[in-house]
């Protein structure tokens, strides 16, 4: 029913390897939750580690310029704008995607502040969370808590990154969007039993919880096989296709939709 790999386009689409390491009994909950995340996406790494020793905002700087000092060199062909929405995808996606797969997936839903991301050679290489105790409640609660999270840190990173890359607003909004609907579409390749209209459901209100309405959707599809899908309805172009190795993702929304479609059917199962 979901197509997962249309949200691969994302600087937020890097991948890693997951691993939780031995922990205090106190923090098995925690720890639940980055085990449920990984079964959803297995290529993710995280692990729990002791208070973080910079502040929050300090962290995001740290990151960000970590990230601008490779991507303002990494392409110089690509343009200022390739630059600014990788560095911006890069720094939100797995923050982003643990706060909603953990929201849909888990239990409880983890607090983001003092987690750090290692940078390795212009991408962050997994994450380090500091032991806490996770929010647990039902599943509206689960979203507003996790949606609240989202809203501090990329607020946090988007004020560090703006001066170092010139980002646009609407383009960060709606990349942040295709962040979150593109977690949310693996939530729904991992649990068969969501049907459409209720993944669509998610994804609206995930984006008035996060005042991103309308700088992202999705549009359904039938794949080869006569199955219906859903693939990201974006609203803003990455850019990659600038790049000398790069071409038009599978869901640009440069592309008219019908050539969207069929590429999405030429992928494999």
């Amino acid at each position: 029913m979901h197509d997962a790999r249309a949200g691969s386009h994302l600087g937020c689409g890097a991948t890693c390897e997951m691993a939780v390491r031995g922990l205090p009994s106190a923090d098995a909950d925690l720890a639940q939750v980055l085990r449920l995340v990984q079964d959803v996406v297995p290529d993710f790494r995280g692990e729990l580690c002791d208070a973080p020793s910079m502040s929050d905002e300090n962290e995001a700087l740290r990151v960000a310029t970590a990230l601008t000092r490779y991507w303002r060199h990494a392409h110089p062909e690509a343009g200022a704008h390739y630059a600014a929405l990788r560095c911006w995808g890069l720094a939100i996606w797995q923050p982003v995607y643990l706060a909603v797969i953990a929201a849909h997936a888990a239990p409880a839903v983890p607090h983001l502040s003092g987690l750090m991301q290692p940078v390795v050679a212009g991408v962050p290489k997994g994450f380090r969370l500091p032991a806490h105790a996770p929010l647990t409640g039902d599943l509206q609660l689960r979203m507003r808590t996790a949606a609240q999270e989202i809203r501090i840190y990329c607020d946090r990173m988007r004020a560090v990154l703006l001066p170092k890359v010139g980002l646009h607003r609407m383009a960060a909004d709606r990349l942040q969007a295709e962040c979150v609907l593109g977690a949310l579409l693996l939530v729904g390749r991992h649990d068969m039993t969501l049907r459409a209209e209720e993944l669509i459901a998610h994804g609206q209100a995930w984006l008035a919880m996060l005042d991103l309405v309308g700088s992202c959707d999705f549009f359904a599809y039938r794949a080869r096989d006569g199955t219906g899908r859903l693939a990201l309805d974006r609203q803003v172009c990455c850019h990659h296709f600038r790049r000398h190795d790069g071409e038009k993702c599978s869901t640009c929304p440069k592309l008219p939709l019908d050539t969207r479609i069929g590429l999405l059917q030429a992928q494999p199962a």
